[in-house]
């Protein structure tokens, strides 16, 4: 396992250097020690450390806490921040930034690394939300906030170049409710289905799953009706054939809709609703 590198960001030659030996001790990779935050930018547009520490007051146009915002707006790093000052005024600057953690100097071997520990935990927790916020959480799909905004940036981009965007809704079932005298809901074959649709879709695709349920396709690229039911067609027919679950074959049953954005674009709202409104109609006729 790769080691996590380690920015020291330090305008104190030998707290800087001291600091690096601890983090070599802790078993990290010290990326390199700078001592002033443009310095630090340019290491990180080279290649982007795992973790920052950044002392608060450094010489120079930019401090410490300038820097950090900085590179949270534009790289999203974690940093833990180093300080020998603790004024209300300081803290209150450096809290809006949202840091990971403080180190107030001096400190010791102890305390660096439980800071640091901390903030790969902390940082990890937080990624992981941000992750779940947009994706679904049974098939690791983008969910609706992230669905919505590629296809407002497939508009967007049909529009630009005269295209059209597909959209392709449906639901796969179980065509028993029973295997092996074992009962089998839709959610139990999700992620059998999903890992069937990742194999065939083309790259420009983006397939997300809704908190309701349905599977949606969002299908850039195209000039004509006859196109998206050609290309949903093609997609549907790997059900054809039974999906694997648990060992056992287990065939399907598909309803679909599909809708296309006219030839000025359209909200991506009202057209993914148009696209759930035609699979709601396909089911309605398959009952009725």
């Amino acid at each position: 396992m790769a080691k996590a590198r380690i920015l020291v960001v330090e305008d104190e030659f030998l707290v800087a250097h001291d600091i690096s030996n601890m983090l070599i001790e802790l078993g990290y990779d010290v990326q390199a020690i700078v001592s002033s935050a443009e310095d630090a930018l340019a290491v990180i547009r080279n290649r982007a450390p795992d973790l920052i520490l950044l002392d608060i007051r450094l010489k120079g146009p930019i401090d410490g806490i300038q820097a950090a915002n900085i590179i949270k707006e534009e790289w999203g790093i974690p940093f833990v921040y180093l300080t020998a000052h603790a004024d209300d005024l300081t803290l209150s600057r450096a809290k809006s930034s949202d840091p990971l953690g403080y180190l107030l100097k001096p400190f010791e071997f102890r305390e660096l690394k439980t800071v640091i520990e901390l903030a790969f935990y902390k940082h990890e927790k937080e990624r992981q939300a941000a992750f779940w916020a947009i994706h679904d959480r049974l098939s690791g799909l983008p969910n609706k906030f992230l669905f919505l905004d590629h296809l407002s940036k497939s508009i967007y981009l049909g529009d630009r170049h005269h295209k059209r965007v597909g959209l392709l809704a449906f639901v796969v079932l179980p065509a028993e409710p029973f295997v092996d005298g074992v009962p089998l809901a839709p959610i139990d074959i999700v992620p059998a289905v999903t890992e069937r649709l990742m194999r065939i879709l083309r790259k420009s695709d983006t397939l997300a799953r809704l908190e309701s349920g349905e599977f949606i396709i969002l299908l850039p690229d195209l000039e004509t009706e006859e196109q998206s039911q050609i290309a949903a067609r093609r997609i549907l027919g790997i059900f054809d054939e039974p999906v694997n679950h648990e060992g056992h074959a287990v065939p399907v049953i598909v309803f679909s809709g599909v809708t296309m954005t006219d030839q000025t674009g359209q909200d991506p709202e009202v057209l993914l609703q148009k696209a759930l409104e035609a699979l709601a109609e396909t089911l309605k006729n398959a009952q009725g």
